[in-house]
């Protein structure tokens, strides 16, 4: 993906633009808060800049939004998907899959209540982290801290809804912060 040199705003263009076609749902929510909040200034500019990184095909007139005529470059398609659902899934099998709270066992894999499949997780998981995979090592990484230390104790969606890694490399960065309380952990402010 690297090869694509995309900025953060490109990316959420794809995507939201992805999300309101036809065969994906069309899903316009996202296009039209992008769009109402400062998106429409930049429209024609970010369209140009994706067509000339070959993201989209040059035919599309840039004049239009109109997303079920805007033809992706399939390799980018694939690829952007791909890595994707690579780290997604690399989340996914590493993540505990239950923990055990007074006697009593917790699933915390959980996508299945907010996703209508495994692949829409991961892509979701990827675009939270902007598609990053330093980004997606990083979160691997304190997650394994996590897991090793006994702080993993929130639900995968969870953990990437909220952000949890951050309050993990929190942790790890200053373990002092950490009290037990009636085996409770808590951690100071």
């Amino acid at each position: 993906m690297a090869e694509y040199n995309l900025t953060a705003e490109e990316l959420l263009l794809v995507y939201v633009t992805y999300i309101a076609r036809e065969e994906n749902g069309n899903n316009i929510t996202y296009f039209n808060k992008w769009f109402n909040n400062g998106g429409k200034d930049r429209l024609r500019d970010l369209f140009n800049s994706l067509k000339s990184k070959g993201v989209i095909l040059k035919s599309y007139n840039t004049d239009n939004y109109i997303c079920n005529d805007i033809e992706f470059n399939k390799n980018f398609l694939k690829r952007f998907f791909k890595e994707s659902g690579i780290m997604g899934q690399e989340l996914f099998n590493t993540y505990p899959k239950v923990i055990e709270i007074n006697g009593k066992i917790i699933p915390l894999r959980d996508p299945a209540k907010k996703f209508n499949s495994l692949d829409e997780f991961y892509f979701w998981y990827s675009s939270q982290i902007g598609h990053n995979p330093d980004k997606h090592k990083e979160i691997m990484d304190i997650l394994k801290w996590g897991i090793d230390n006994n702080y993993i104790n929130f639900t995968l969606t969870n953990f990437v809804g909220n952000h949890q890694w951050e309050m993990l490399q929190e942790l790890k960065d200053d373990p002092n912060r950490i009290k037990t309380v009636n085996n409770i952990c808590i951690i100071d402010d």
